[in-house]
């Protein structure tokens, strides 16, 4: 289906400073949507002016502040597309996003999602409801979805404990209800992650995340096996994650709790490394796990750009 009509909502909270490569990238694209609508969230920087000052296809609109999930739900309302385009207001689209997107569309797709640099390394072509409930693989600026399937399912929850993963909460919903999610393989956006502290935004992102899984548990009736292996997950994701940036107290933490869940050698390794000291740590990358080796490969790659330097410096 190469012919759909796209409204696209970009939510926007004192984003003046990058807003316009957002709203400019949603304007250039070779499938051009019917209307961009930039929703100001209670900004208090100039985010409305600039959007206001570009007048048809783009839309400004404003509310009082009450969260990216209440924003994008208004834009939604106000908008006319068959299908809605999310785009937070720090990313950017490619040009043939939408095009390419609208390839993969057919009757029963509710979602049509795709790589974006910055995002996963890889999407399936198509996900299952299992497949999206152990990992989240769908960037909210490539999300392309289906009105229908959106305004079935609720639209996106504002509650304020699932900030970070109301994108995530919405998703699940959509393929639980029964809609197909297809991805496009190749990057077709420009994703910015959280600028905030990488321990500050883990520490958030784990806390709305293990209220999501709950909250969908319940609504869903989803099994009591279910919600505790993907709690499993989650202890194991963050435990690593702090682990990662040395934050050994809540590392500890989320792999005690994986360990008493159930024994893996790898979950007692990541907890072991939790005990030593960070400069050893650090020089030695001792933490056995996928997850950690990826958070070494920085510094071994700084380690040997030192090493290279060093033997540069001292050749005659």
């Amino acid at each position: 289906m190469d012919h759909i009509s796209v409204s696209v909502v970009i939510p926007a909270y004192n984003s003046e400073a990058f807003l316009r490569t957002a709203i400019e990238s949603a304007l250039t694209q070779t499938l051009r949507p019917a209307e961009v609508l930039v929703v100001d969230d209670g900004s208090k920087d100039g985010s409305f002016k600039l959007a206001s000052s570009y007048g048809p296809p783009v839309i400004a609109l404003t509310k009082r502040n009450g969260g990216p999930a209440s924003a994008r739900n208004y834009g939604v309302h106000v908008s006319r597309g068959e299908w809605i385009g999310f785009l937070d207001a720090d990313d950017a689209w490619l040009p043939h996003k939408l095009e390419r997107q609208a390839g993969l569309i057919d009757s029963g797709v509710g979602l049509v999602h795709s790589k974006a640099r910055g995002g996963p390394l890889s999407v399936p072509d198509e996900l299952t409801f299992d497949q999206l409930w152990s990992r989240n693989v769908i960037v909210n600026s490539t999300a392309l979805v289906r009105r229908a399937a959106f305004f079935q399912t609720g639209g996106f929850d504002p509650d304020p404990s699932l900030i970070g993963v109301e994108d995530y909460n919405l998703w699940l919903r959509i393929v639980a209800a029964g809609w197909r999610i297809r991805g496009f393989p190749e990057e077709l956006c420009f994703y910015s992650p959280d600028s905030n502290s990488l321990s500050r935004q883990t520490l958030r992102f784990a806390s709305a995340s293990f209220a999501n899984v709950r909250k969908l548990a319940a609504q869903l009736q989803l099994s009591h096996e279910q919600l505790w292996e993907k709690e499993l997950l989650l202890c194991d994701e963050f435990g690593f994650s702090c682990l990662s940036v040395r934050d050994m107290q809540n590392a500890r933490k989320f792999l005690w709790e994986g360990l008493g869940r159930r024994f893996t050698a790898k979950r007692l390794s990541g907890l072991a490394a939790t005990y030593v000291p960070k400069r050893v740590l650090d020089w030695r990358c001792f933490v056995i796990s996928r997850w950690s080796k990826e958070s070494c490969r920085p510094i071994l790659a700084r380690r040997s750009t030192e090493r290279t330097r060093s033997v540069a410096t001292s050749k005659p």
